[in-house]
């Protein structure tokens, strides 16, 4: 091989390890995936209620981290909401940010704001004790399970 060959060779394997060493890393930039999955809890009554549980996925060149499961929030936590503007509530062991239904519930406000920072399960249960639709309903704000 000549030397004009031999270089243009060489300068050749150069470009290319370059090239992959551009597009390998171009895929290690961090990248985050949010997803939410629905997570089966059991709770205090022993009956199953489905979670959706925000799941996130972050990936860097030398790790990958996933957080998952349930959010938990203790009564104290709940406690801090206890007003129209951040209403959350405790109900079979699963916490509510109802702030949004205060001014929606057929009942009136004064029904849900009875209930924000509190453990509202036995006034739940006591007016919508197994009807489906307040039930339904309900699973529209949960937030997480209560610790």
């Amino acid at each position: 091989m000549t030397n004009k060959i031999k270089i243009g060779f060489i300068i050749l394997l150069v470009i290319v390890a370059g090239g992959f060493l551009f597009i390998n890393n171009a895929g290690n930039k961090k990248t985050t995936n949010n997803t939410y999955n629905d997570i089966p809890y059991q709770n205090k009554n022993n009956s199953v209620t489905t979670v959706p549980v925000k799941n996130t996925t972050t990936t860097t060149s030398t790790m990958v981290t996933t957080t998952s499961g349930p959010t938990t929030h203790s009564l104290a936590d709940v406690a801090k909401h206890n007003n129209e503007q951040s209403c959350w509530t405790a109900i079979n062991g699963n916490v509510y940010d109802v702030t949004s239904w205060i001014g929606q519930h057929p009942g009136g406000e004064r029904a849900i704001l009875s209930l924000c920072g509190k453990d509202g399960t036995s006034a739940f249960t006591n007016k919508h004790g197994g009807q489906p639709r307040p039930e339904q309903e309900l699973k529209n704000f949960l937030i997480g399970v209560l610790k």
